[in-house]
């Protein structure tokens, strides 16, 4: 068995931390802003460095999955999102929100989140799962996969995590930088927007040689309004590494002076240089200290008690990755010997068909996998999982046999009153290791609830009872349109996405809108809809939005400016939302969001948009 010297691997992956916190604290100050830049020292600094929920976050990950008993997994890390995890921005808030409604991942990472399933939030979380699983990348990348898909799947997202772990974990014994990129980019597809990033720009660094000039590439070609879009990040992070030239300064400088999410790009290619070069030099590291800052005094994490510093969180994690590659047959271990990787395989480094069945997962992101004894069982949503009553909504139920004998299997639904669901019971014999799929039909009733959680009882003949699979729909927003004065006609949408272009036809015209508000309690609220055409929005008869900036970056933000985010009053009962959208000459686009002013803008979760007095 290959060996990894204890003493490596405490130092790489302490120096990790150490360069991760280096990079974020000099990204922090222009985060969001596009650069370029000229920085070559910290433009802020304080003891522990700036707080960071690139690094926080990962803390609350290793105090999950070692209450967990070390199983890592996206339904341990969505416990942990909910109990620990205050922030709400962006994918979070999406996330979470999917999370409560009921929706397990993938489920809760893909839906209603196509904008930002693209994005950063994910990608910054990597060095956990590399530092728990170092020189074996198959194992990273797993534990990085069930980490991107609570609030990312389906999207470049997992994608970027995918890359950032492997690369990481790689680096603790390959120490060539093309050598590790080249492994590290056989995890991705080759066709996703990050390879091609990161392929392009290690191309235009081989001709180049500036990083001006290459990031003037990067941005010609993948260039975002969306700050934190993943794939120009990813490029300017690589870029970062490939201009160090082996200097930790330089890469985190030329990282965070190419602009956009600079806290991330800095902090990757941070914790990237720490492992490789196993230190970060004192100009840099001593500032900071060791102390780890966090937001919890404000409730960006919660309920935990962080560790007090690198030197803990390094022997935590160097302990259980100890632990981890002996309970997933890695082929290396830590042990106190000198490193010897004379016997590590040649092609551990490298993904395995486990590695390729996480892309299709990723691909596809509307089946939810659940073990149980005798049989896997997978809930096909065949889409969204969404319903609204006057369509009925097809969800398949895969059985996988997995023993070596035909098994007999009743699958039974359990649902509520004026729910139907055909067939509601349904036997079938499985042949041996073999799988089959049940189609059901389900019908929703008029009153239809904001979400609803159905339930199928699996009796697996002749064996010991198991529990019943939930399956989550999410009821559809029920809208009346009407399109240049016409007739009204109900619209259900199946999210928070207006498709303002299919209502216009693309062309220059008036869409009025209305949406009815049930909400269980009077209480303050505020409502948000970005939108680059000319409205007006209306709350309860009062008009309370009305602009028009065609260049607005139309994203689903739980906050943002005063000209499309407004604080009203909820009443108990039905409120009415009036719209009324102007297209001229250019595409538009728009959501409609409702989020709580007073828990750092908390995506409603008990309110209903289904229905109409």
């Amino acid at each position: 068995m290959a060996v990894l010297n204890r003493g490596e691997a405490w130092r790489r992956t302490y120096a990790c931390w150490m360069g991760k916190n280096a990079g974020g604290t000099l990204g922090a100050p222009v985060e969001g802003q596009p650069g370029p830049h000229n920085f070559d020292w910290y433009p802020k600094l304080q003891e522990g460095g700036i707080p960071n929920d690139d690094l926080e976050m990962q803390l609350v990950w290793l105090d999950a999955i070692k209450r967990a008993g070390w199983r890592v997994d996206a339904t341990v890390l969505a416990q942990a999102w909910l109990t620990h995890i205050g922030y709400n921005w962006c994918e979070y808030g999406i996330a979470k929100r999917n999370l409560r409604w009921g929706l397990l991942p993938p489920l809760s990472g893909a839906y209603d989140n196509d904008f930002w399933n693209d994005c950063m939030g994910s990608p910054i979380r990597s060095e956990i799962w590399a530092c728990l699983a170092p020189a074996s990348p198959r194992i990273a990348v797993r534990f990085a996969f069930e980490d991107a898909i609570v609030d990312h799947a389906g999207g470049e997202g997992v994608w970027g995590e995918m890359f950032n772990a492997a690369l990481e974990s790689i680096v603790f014994v390959k120490h060539d930088l093309d050598e590790a990129l080249d492994l590290a980019l056989a995890f991705i597809p080759p066709d996703c927007q990050i390879a091609r990033a990161i392929t392009d720009t290690r191309k235009w660094w081989q001709e180049l040689k500036d990083w001006r000039k290459v990031r003037e590439r990067i941005a010609e070609k993948y260039w975002h309004r969306e700050p934190t879009h993943a794939p120009q990040n990813l490029a300017f992070t690589v870029l970062g590494l490939l201009a160090s030239e082996g200097d930790f300064g330089k890469a985190i400088t030329t990282a965070v002076n190419c602009g956009q999410d600079t806290d991330c790009t800095g902090a990757t290619a941070g914790s990237v240089m720490g492992i490789l070069l196993g230190e970060v030099p004192k100009k840099w590291a001593e500032p900071l200290g060791e102390t780890i800052a966090t937001n919890l005094s404000w409730g960006g994490i919660r309920n935990i008690v962080p560790l007090p510093d690198v030197r803990v969180l390094t022997d935590e994690v160097v302990s259980a990755a100890q632990r981890l590659l002996a309970w997933h047959g890695a082929p290396i271990c830590i042990a106190d010997a000198p490193t010897d990787l004379s016997d590590l395989p040649e092609d551990w480094l490298r993904p395995d068909d486990g590695i390729y069945e996480l892309w299709e997962r990723n691909k596809y992101p509307w089946r939810v996998d659940f073990e149980l004894n005798a049989v896997q069982v997978g809930v096909d949503y065949r889409g969204l999982p969404t319903i609204n009553p006057e369509v009925a909504k097809t969800v398949s139920v895969w059985l996988l046999n997995r023993e070596p004998i035909p098994l007999t299997v009743t699958l039974a639904w359990d649902v509520p009153s004026h729910w139907q669901v055909e067939p509601m019971s349904s036997s079938v014999t499985i042949p041996a290791k073999g799988i089959v799929g049940i189609n059901a039909h389900v019908c929703a009733p008029v009153n239809l609830p904001q979400t609803q959680t159905l339930w199928v009882q699996v009796r697996v003949h002749e064996r010991p009872s198991e529990v019943a699979v939930p399956v989550t729909l999410v009821g559809e927003r029920k809208w009346l349109v009407r399109k240049n004065g016409g007739e009204w006609q109900t619209e259900w949408l199946p999210d928070s996405q207006l498709p303002l272009e299919r209502w216009f036809g693309g062309k220059p015209g008036v869409v009025e809108a209305k949406l009815w508000v049930w909400s269980p309690s009077t209480r303050p609220a505020v409502i948000g809809f970005p939108c680059n055409a000319a409205f007006q929005l209306s709350f309860n008869g009062a008009e309370i939005l009305n602009t028009h900036q065609p260049d607005y970056l139309v994203r689903p933000g739980q906050q943002g400016p005063a000209s499309h985010y407004a604080r009203v009053t909820l009443r108990q009962g039905w409120n009415e939302v009036s719209l009324r959208i102007e297209r001229h000459d250019r595409p538009v686009d728009a959501y409609l969001l409702f989020t709580d002013p007073t828990d750092l803008h908390r995506h409603l979760t008990d309110i209903v948009l289904t229905q109409s007095p």
